[in-house]
């Protein structure tokens, strides 16, 4: 696999896509391979369009600290929509954003409620 394969398959990943590459033995190959990166960097392109709070810079590592419930229903929410769980999570903050600051207060108020009512002793 070249370094410009490697590229897009990280690529298509970030974006919850999947995609093999085959080495390009024919002209035919070689055509549908760069007519394959042409239609992922148009996918790109409309993708910041749409979403112009996204960073252009490069996805970076992150680590968070989850409760088991948490990273059960993560993951069987990346299962039912076939989606990678980091692009998930991408989504629902781009989603948060798009609340109002009060919608916000809202939300963060009953999550610090859930919190303290999860905390007392039964």
């Amino acid at each position: 696999m070249s370094v410009e394969e490697f590229i897009d398959t990280a690529s298509l990943y970030a974006l919850g896509q999947t995609h093999e590459f085959a080495r390009s033995s024919n002209v035919v190959d070689f055509l549908q391979c760069r007519d394959n990166k042409r239609a992922i960097a148009s996918i790109n392109v409309k993708a910041e369009s749409v979403t112009p709070q996204v960073s252009k810079q490069p996805f970076r590592r992150a680590t968070f600290t989850l409760s088991e419930q948490a990273i059960n229903q993560l993951a069987q929410f990346s299962q039912a929509s076939q989606l990678a769980k980091s692009k998930l999570i991408r989504h629902l903050i781009a989603e948060h954003n798009l609340l109002s600051d009060e919608d916000k207060q809202k939300l963060y108020q009953k999550f610090e409620l859930e919190t303290q009512l999860k905390s007392i002793p039964t």
